[in-house]
């Protein structure tokens, strides 16, 4: 008991000192072409991720700033990450967002009963 409760607290103090919301960005197509018209600016990957006790957000990556965390809000959403993937897709000087698609997870921490942690991953081609 002793060491699942140690594991525990080092998961935790894990999480709480990372970033829980990512914005990544590919620039290098290869030549290729991500959309039929247009010019390629780049593909964007947005994720964020959260611990939630049954349905309440304890702690959530903070959409409106990428690499940061968020008491208390429930960012992990596909609203909020669609929202951070097409404004670092505007930020990079691109006229549209084509081709968005989401993954939404989540699973049950196991001997909580009650914490979750929720991931929610959008991603798009910026083009101009």
């Amino acid at each position: 008991m002793k060491r699942l409760m140690l594991f525990a607290a080092a998961a935790v103090a894990l999480v709480l000192v990372q970033g829980c919301s990512s914005i990544q960005t590919a620039n290098e197509m290869n030549g290729q072409k991500i959309s039929a018209s247009g010019s390629n600016v780049a593909h964007v990957n947005g994720s964020a991720w959260g611990l939630y006790c049954l349905s309440i957000p304890l702690m959530s990556g903070d959409t409106s700033k990428a690499g940061s965390m968020a008491w208390g809000k429930d960012t992990v959403n596909v609203n909020a990450v669609t929202a951070m993937v097409t404004e670092k897709s505007k930020s990079l000087g691109a006229t549209s967002t084509l081709d968005l698609q989401s993954a939404t997870s989540s699973f049950w921490i196991m001997p909580t009963f009650v914490l979750f942690i929720k991931t929610v991953e959008v991603s798009g081609n910026a083009v101009k």
